[in-house]
């Protein structure tokens, strides 16, 4: 069985899944640690260390990495040494868990920076020892010249490939460099001697050093001999290359702008070739300083870092090292520069050298450089920009060989060979383009263009694929998973990114393949659908009140429909509508005339998220559950603190237009209100997550998922069960909330809502929305109430209004609770206090409620006197309600649209409407029209396979009150008695649709479909069938009657 609460703690260097979601960091109410203060020896003291010993040692200020001074060692014997006796506070990883308030993730890391001059194949030897003696030891090699990190962990990377390990000495007294044997002279420079509590995924093996943790290198496994090349393949390529260079060209700014932003690295090559400059880092390898803890001595030097990447969690440094080398290639191929390239090219050629000299050179992890993509991915296409100057300078194979070492975090991608982890969303965003130029950089014609050509094979496939179990992804659906789960905040910049690389390929012969460019435009529109055009609360993994839109990846739609061997109309009418663009517009856009697209309108089901999208009008519902499959929430101790009911059966009905207009906001909200979610209220430090790591939460036997029908209905259901052995949650909590949409009204359902928690209410939120300049106050039973404090409780019979003009009827509601006014709240990163005007309502069930329930019906846009008219309309005559409920079926139905939803949490059987039987946990739409029906069936679960097997469809099994013809090709069924049996497959939750028909009765003519035992096929398991369409007796066993059946069956059976 799956586990239900997803832990991050794989000890798998390279796994970049994990790397996102790493055990929690400090927070702001954490008392400062002293066993979390790293131990740094940084040299900057006007004299060497007492405690230090040893011949030839001296301090330089030519070259340094944590202050201005580093200490340089020249040895003239056999055998030197210098020795650092300093009693070092030692942790055991339980220790250094404890130190975070994690139970697992961290351990005590030894690390330090050597410079060298001149490469040996050498080995310096590096002892531990207690006050007496040198129990522990690793060695170095010396293969390298500029500054390289060495980082081993103290108690894991010991007496490796030995049948028994041990950590180092606990009484750590002592730490000796040896000079390599038999090597008489030398000179090192060492820096920054450092034990410190770090990320224990992340001390990777290099050419210096062998860890735990190897890192493969990236293998194209090209073959031999290649194939010879064509003029226009190399033509080809060279176009891609102008493109991908074109497509950054744009102005970055002045020449003195960027003399400015260059002078603030402070990088220096002095008469002697000496480079130096800010030591630059990535974002990521801040973790090992544990930079809140740090000493008030140590803290100002490790300011003075700058950072390769745009990123900056510690949020005082310099960052952007890397894109600046973007703006001066930029720059470099821009007009308004061309007086300037001399002088572009020489700070762009400095920048390279610092890096290469600082250790981003081939065979050097620098401890870490996990999160590449985010650090480094400015480096390569800059480097494709400058690819003259560097040649010139010698430095473009150095280079080359460097983003190459680098990319092995993304082996399963750069590898280039197809995986079922080759569809990393992060590749897609950060690492897509940069891998083509990469490969646009190999110098020999061959490799080129034998590189591209497996490039667009793989790109290809791994857009196309449906990657088993949870890899990342596209699904079928239109989802698009990252951390196990549907996750638009990865997705969109993925979409952008992936759409680009198809658009520069275009016309090409290394031109994507058009199955994976309608696998990611599939993607794309659903990304437009359940956006407006904002992403909604429910959708917004760890990041709660996101600015996210889909404007995010307008220019990937344009990129897409251009992509296409003719414009795809389709995609180019929805640029045009999310841009704001004319027809007008258009054609200088697309070369020719489209019609701007309309918002959507209709229901889709997107069940490889559990959640569904309603649109009428310009607003937007979204709805949203988890079960087994799909996590409730992405809660970091920094992120998304109190998210745990953000798919609780959340119904939020959304204006198109800026969220925070429309009363989102998070200042003050209230999070155990979740719009349209069943809660129990907690305060803030029981909601937050129990857990000191990452907690994604998944049902342990709850369902949810839904069915849209002709993208005009949906049904949605969600099962609750709370989690048995969590700390904070109530374990007997459980519920059933429903959901039927259909035009511009949802009719909402729960039953079951129980819970034996004596000291909180459980309540299910109508609304929560901050009151803004644009809210328009609410309406009660026909009286506007717009005052900023207000408060009354309305009951069954009731309507209400919101600031937004989405209407409430309260079918079945007795204590709905309405309130206006301020809110105290908390952020969800910082815990900060916060606070806000809003306006609420809620239906209260009480203290422990048992089997408490609700119905009422939201409209999506109305106006009072609608909402009066639809009250009158309801007490003689409802449109919507509860048919049938048990404990594992429910019966809904909308007699506007003659539409009936069923719900089975299991095989369950009905007696009210078209449907008496649901053979499995599954939910099906239906529409009767006279003669004709329509059925939209889905599977409650996705049943996603374990490891890497391929997800597998589930079979329902559906019995119908009379006898039907299917029309629609490829389904089974046949006649059981007087009912119709039909078995359809439902793969990852989506939706089988058939449509049935009568024509005034069975012909009498046998058309019955396979008659053949066990009990999806009406059996009885036993291997005897069910009554034959025929009508005749089902247990003949004439060979003329077995003859007939056979022939009717393939016959009923449209193929």
């Amino acid at each position: 069985m799956k586990p239900h609460l997803l832990s991050y703690s794989l000890p798998v260097a390279f796994q970049t899944l994990s790397l996102c979601v790493a055990a929690a960091l400090w927070t702001p109410d954490t008392q400062a640690n002293a066993d979390l203060t790293a131990q740094i020896e940084s040299f900057e003291a006007n004299a060497l260390p007492a405690d230090l010993s040893g011949q030839g040692i001296s301090l330089t200020t030519e070259r340094a990495i944590m202050g201005d001074q580093a200490l340089v060692w020249s040895w003239d014997k056999a055998d030197a040494s210098i020795t650092l006796k300093r009693h070092f506070s030692r942790l055991s990883d339980k220790e250094a868990n404890e130190a975070k308030g994690v139970y697992s993730g961290y351990t005590q890391v030894l690390s330090f920076w050597l410079y060298n001059e001149t490469p040996q194949d050498n080995d310096l030897r590096i002892r531990l020892g207690n006050a007496s003696s040198f129990t522990d030891e690793f060695t170095i090699n010396l293969n390298f010249s500029g500054w390289r990190a060495v980082g081993v962990s103290l108690n894991n990377d010991f007496n490796l490939g030995q049948n028994s390990s041990h950590a180092a000495t606990m009484d750590l007294q002592q730490l000796r460099i040896q000079a390599p044997r038999g090597v008489a002279s030398g000179t090192l420079i060492i820096d920054r001697i450092m034990v410190s509590v770090d990320d224990n995924r992340y001390q990777w093996s290099d050419e210096q050093v062998t860890t735990r943790y190897d890192v493969p290198e990236i293998d194209f496994g090209l073959s031999s001999p290649l194939p010879a090349v064509s003029q226009a393949e190399l033509d080809d390529a060279e176009q891609i290359k102008a493109s991908l260079i074109d497509a950054f060209s744009s102005n970055p700014g002045t020449i003195d702008s960027l003399e400015s932003r260059f002078a603030q690295f402070e990088i220096e090559k002095n008469s002697q070739g000496v480079i130096s400059g800010r030591h630059i880092i990535t974002d990521k390898q801040q973790v090992i300083y544990q930079p809140d803890h740090l000493s008030p001595t140590d803290k100002p030097d490790f300011d003075q870092y700058a950072l390769l990447g745009e990123s900056d969690s510690s949020g005082d440094k310099l960052a952007g090292y890397a894109e600046l080398m973007l703006d001066l290639g930029k720059a470099y191929h821009h007009a308004a520069f061309i007086n300037d390239r001399e002088r572009i090219a020489d700070m762009y050629l400095l920048m390279t050298e610092h890096l290469l000299d600082q250790g981003y050179t081939h065979g050097s992890s620098l401890v870490t450089t996990h999160h590449w993509g985010y650090s480094g991915r400015w480096w390569y296409i800059s480097a494709l920009m400058m690819e003259q100057p560097l040649t010139q300078k010698s430095l473009l194979s150095p280079v080359y060989q460097a983003l190459l070492w680098f990319s092995r975090e993304f082996k399963e991608s750069f590898d280039m060979a197809l995986k079922p982890d080759s569809s990393n969303l992060d590749y897609f965003n950060t690492l897509s383009r940069q891998h083509l130029a990469l490969l646009l950089l190999n110098p020999d014609d061959q490799e080129r263009i034998a590189l591209l050509h497996k490039f667009s094979q793989f790109f290809s496939g791994a857009l196309a694929q449906t990657p088993p179990g949870t890899h990342d992804g596209l699904r079928e659906d239109g989802t698009a998973w990252r951390h196990h789960g549907h996750y638009p905040g990865y997705a969109f910049p993925a979409f952008e990114n992936a759409a680009h690389v198809s658009f520069m390929l275009k016309d090409s012969a290394f031109e994507i393949a058009e199955p994976a460019l309608d696998k990611l435009k599939k993607a794309m529109i659903a990304g437009w659908h359940y956006s407006n055009p904002y992403v909604p609360l429910a959708l917004s993994g760890r990041h709660p009140f996101t600015d996210l839109s889909v404007s995010r990846y307008n220019n990937g739609i344009k990129w897409l429909a251009q992509s296409y061997p003719i414009l795809d109309r389709t995609l180019a009418s929805i640029h045009l509508q999310v841009g704001n663009y004319s027809q007008a517009q258009s054609k200088a856009i697309f070369g020719e005339e489209v019609e701007p697209a309309a918002l959507p309108q209709g229901s889709w089901s997107f069940n490889g998220g559990a959640f569904a999208v309603h649109r009428s009008g310009d607003k937007m519902a979204v709805i949203k559950g988890y079960n087994q499959d799909v996590w409730s929430a992405e809660i970091y101790t920094n992120d998304n603190r109190y998210g745990r009911y953000q798919s609780h059966g959340s119904v939020h009905v959304i204006p198109a237009g800026d969220p925070v207009d429309n009363g989102y906001q998070q200042n003050g909200w209230d999070w155990n209100r979740n719009p349209g979610a069943t809660a129990i209220h907690l305060d803030y430090d029981q909601l937050e997550s129990p857990k000191s790591s990452t907690l994604m939460l998944r049902s342990d036997e709850g369902l949810s998922g839904a069915t849209s029908l002709d993208n005009r209905f949906t049904l949605f259901s969600f099962k609750h069960k709370a989690p048995q052995n969590l700390a904070q949650f109530e374990p007997t909590f459980v519920a059933e909330k429903h959901v039927l949409a259909a035009g511009n009204q949802l009719y909402l359902s729960g039953n079951g809502i129980s819970n034996q928690d004596g000291q909180h209410a459980t309540e299910t939120t109508l609304f929560q929305l901050a009151m803004t300049p644009q809210s328009s106050g609410i309406w009660i039973n026909g009286q506007h109430h717009d005052a900023t404090s207000f408060t009354t409780e309305l009951g069954s019979g009731d309507w209400i209004i919101d600031d937004n003009g989405v209407g409430y009827y309260l079918i079945e509601a007795d204590k709905v609770k309405v309130r206006r006014g301020a809110q105290q709240s908390r952020h969800n990163k910082t815990k900060a206090d916060t606070s806000g005007q809003f306006s609420s309502a809620w239906i209260d069930h009480g203290v422990a409620p048992a089997n408490a329930g609700y119905q009422y019906v939201m409209v999506m846009d109305t106006t009072p006197a609608e909402m009066a008219s639809l009250a009158s309309a309801f007490a003689t005559s409802p449109r919507f309600s509860t048919l049938e409920r048990s404990l594992n079926g429910h019966v809904v139905n909308d007699r506007a649209n003659n539409l009936f939803g069923y719900t089975s949490f299991a095989a369950n059987d009905f007696s009210q409407g078209p449907v008496k039987h649901l053979g499995t946990a599954s939910q099906l739409l239906v529409q009767q029209d006279k003669k004709e029906m329509s059925l939209s069936v889905s599977s409650l679960t996705l049943n996603i396979g374990e490891d890497d097997a391929p997800t597998q469809p589930v079979s329902i099994r559906i019995e119908l009150t009379g006898k039907w013809d299917v029309d629609t090709q490829g389904i089974n069924y046949y006649y059981q008695g007087n009912n119709t049996v039909v078995t359809v497959s439902s793969l990852f939750g989506q939706a089988a649709t058939v449509a049935l028909s009568q024509d005034g009765g069975n012909d009498g003519n046998g058309n019955g479909g396979d008659t053949g035992g066990g009990e999806d096929n009406g059996g009885d398991g036993n291997g005897n069938s069910g009554q034959p369409a025929s009508g005749g007796s089902g247990g003949s066993s004439s060979a003329l009657g077995l003859i007939m059946l056979a022939i009717l069956a393939a016959r009923r059976t449209r193929l």
